[in-house]
């Protein structure tokens, strides 16, 4: 735990879908993207840096005709995890092939958010596309992951969890390892950033909500009924009290999801109070070389780190003001009462990332947690 687990690699803001609950607000490229030759070189960087784990993402990282450059070069470096986060619109014969011959290990995730063209355009469409249109898109999507998954690359699906489509998380489970042959699905909890910010009310999950749908899962999960499903959630909170007001056992629990909060582990617990992450074990790069703390603080731009187009990764590591107070954040400086609260050994304040995007302050209360205390968010703020 002594340098970087994990780094997003956002190479371009494009992106050929218009989703709603996109994070990244993705669709046309940003002034000045990296070259090839910048790209590499800041891959190279993370690798010497010690990254654990790579994902190039986007936007829609295949819209870059450089891509599958990019990737080669990375998986040819020993000893990190390289993966690409793609739609699945761009896996024909030719890509698949070189993917297979010029990529080896590389995790391919493909974002697949629902069982049916109509559950998936709930999320996923082309603009202005007709109903024909999007069971069309629905189509090559999955066929797409089966493509790729018959040639023998390392695939999981992606899906997001939100209010409007949990009822077909289990049939898209059924779907991406079953049917379409992926190694795994991954169930991403929804976040309230981008343009998901315009549809809260239909996606975001109210707390006694998540934990009945949570707990209902965990059981399905203890029972052996999702072998492959894994989870991807903003904070420790999400995972343990939904567990804990169950009366789940949460070492069986940690388990089944291997799913665990930083804070568990020993190294990590005697040097920080504060179970996020961001800033201090990851960070994100966007297309033009930006950096940010996370992958779901980009934008922010109290959160913007520096350039790598300007600067060093080491050198922006070390002056940067974001990740200096991210590093140094305690959690008696976190808004809502977390210090005191019974769960701060867990999860340690919950969302730094969602503390920002609701208050514009990384020490503001993670609101979506039931038992902040928003007099004491004023007080702290």
């Amino acid at each position: 735990m002594a340098g970087l687990v994990h780094v997003d690699f956002n190479l371009t803001n494009a992106c050929n879908l218009a989703c709603t609950h996109c994070h990244s607000a993705s669709g046309k490229a940003l002034p000045e993207e990296l070259t090839t030759d910048e790209i590499i070189d800041v891959v190279h960087q993370l690798h010497a840096a010690g990254t654990l784990s790579i994902a190039f993402a986007g936007g829609e990282p295949f819209m870059r005709r450089d891509l599958l450059t990019i990737l080669g070069e990375a998986c040819r470096l020993d000893g990190w995890r390289v993966s690409v986060i793609t739609n699945g619109l761009f896996f024909s014969d030719g890509v698949v092939a070189r993917l297979a011959d010029e990529c080896p290990n590389l995790g391919i995730n493909v974002s697949v958010d629902g069982a049916t063209p109509d559950t998936f355009s709930e999320l996923r469409t082309q603009p202005n596309a007709t109903p024909a249109a999007r069971a069309a898109l629905f189509r090559r999507v999955t066929g797409g992951v089966s493509k790729a998954a018959a040639a023998g690359l390392r695939v999981s699906v992606n899906t997001t969890m939100t209010r409007a489509t949990m009822h077909d998380l289990r049939a898209t489970y059924r779907l991406a390892v079953e049917e379409l042959g992926a190694d795994a699905l991954v169930a991403i909890k929804f976040f309230p950033a981008g343009f998901g910010r315009r549809h809260l009310e239909r996606y975001d999950f109210p707390a006694s909500v998540w934990s009945r749908e949570f707990q209902a899962l965990t059981r399905d999960k203890l029972a052996g009924a999702l072998p492959r499903m894994q989870l991807s959630l903003p904070s420790a909170w999400e995972f343990y009290l939904p567990l804990i007001e169950g009366g789940f056992d949460l070492a069986e629990a940690e388990r089944a999801w291997n799913n665990r909060s930083p804070l568990r582990e020993p190294a990590y617990g005697r040097s920080r109070s504060i179970g996020d992450v961001a800033g201090v074990h990851e960070l994100c790069v966007s297309g033009d070389g930006s950096v940010y703390p996370s992958i779901l603080m980009v934008g922010e731009k109290d959160m913007l780190c520096g350039s790598l187009r300007h600067q060093s990764l080491e050198q922006l590591r070390q002056s940067a003001a974001p990740l200096r107070r991210l590093r140094e954040l305690r959690l008696a400086e976190v808004g809502g009462g977390c210090s005191s609260c019974d769960l701060a050994g867990l999860c340690g304040g919950g969302s730094r990332s969602r503390a920002l995007a609701e208050h514009g302050s990384v020490t503001a209360s993670d609101d979506a947690c039931p038992l902040t205390t928003p007099a004491l968010t004023e007080a702290v703020r």
